[in-house]
Order: structure tokens, then sequence, then C-alpha cells
């Protein structure tokens, strides 16, 4: 599973995951960088980003979506 996901690899060969989406002002755009991608994988999972079934997001991001939904909702009742 975790070779289907990107990563971003910094000049120590250290691996993160980045932030699918990207939209929410405080972004993290990717998390912290680890020894391997299942390191970066598990420390996605255990900073509670949520898996889109094509990458994650982070906390942030899934935030702004929820406010996002909220938002229509609430224009549709009115």
């Amino acid at each position: 599973m975790s070779d289907e996901l990107s990563y971003i690899e910094n000049a120590a060969g250290q691996f993160a995951i980045p932030c699918q989406i990207k939209i929410a002002a405080d972004c993290a755009q990717a998390g912290k960088f680890c020894g391997d991608k299942e390191d970066a994988r598990h420390w996605a999972e255990e900073e509670c980003w949520i898996f889109s079934g094509e990458g994650y997001l982070c906390d942030h991001c899934h935030q702004q979506i929820m406010r996002n939904i909220t938002n229509l909702q609430t224009k549709k009742m009115n």
C-alpha cells in the first residue's frame, strides 16, 4: 500500500507524506520526515490525517472541508 502513495523526499533521504489537497490557509503541506516510507505513513495515521483512498489530508484541510460542507448545508436550508 505505501508504494501507491505519493511521498516527498528531502536531501537527507527521508520521506514525508504530502497533504493531498492543500486547501486550508494553515495547511501542514507535508507530514514529518521519517527514515522510510512506512514510518511516514504510520506518522500520518498516528496524527489522525484522513486517508482519502488516494492520499492523506492533514487535519487543517479536513476541518476546512467540513466547514465548507456545513456552509453549503446552511445555505440550502435558507
